[in-house]
């Protein structure tokens, strides 16, 4: 089978003369691995890794802050080491295909709720 995941993809953004679309549409991608993980995390101002379960090699995901006031970053490392790649501001979302099996994600300046899923690729 083929063409497992479909995402919709659509920026505008219209601000004084800032005025621009990106609309790709569906872009449908296959899934080759069989196994998911996903839930709530409460991620504190020290970077730590996600829970992956049996995903060993993560592909999609889909992370979302519902805090309603700090962001939170999405990256590798932990500790020191943390190297964010993503950020999210309260009440956003993103989804993209990790570059990494062991994904850890930091809090600002207080601890936030961070949904997420990832599939295997």
């Amino acid at each position: 089978m083929a063409n497992e995941i479909t995402l919709n993809l659509k920026m505008s953004a219209l601000k004084g003369s800032l005025n621009h679309t990106e609309n790709h549409g569906t872009l449908s991608v296959d899934l080759t691995g069989l196994t998911a993980i996903g839930g709530a995390a409460t991620v504190t101002t020290t970077a730590g890794a996600l829970a992956m379960g049996s995903v060993t090699s993560a592909g999609y995901a889909y992370f979302r802050n519902t805090g309603p006031t700090n962001f939170v970053e999405i990256g590798t490392g932990i500790t020191t080491s943390f190297v964010p790649f993503l950020k999210l501001k309260a009440g956003e979302a993103a989804i993209c295909r990790l570059s990494t099996s062991a994904p850890t994600a930091r809090a600002n300046t207080a601890s936030v709720q961070l949904q997420y899923y990832i599939l295997a690729d």
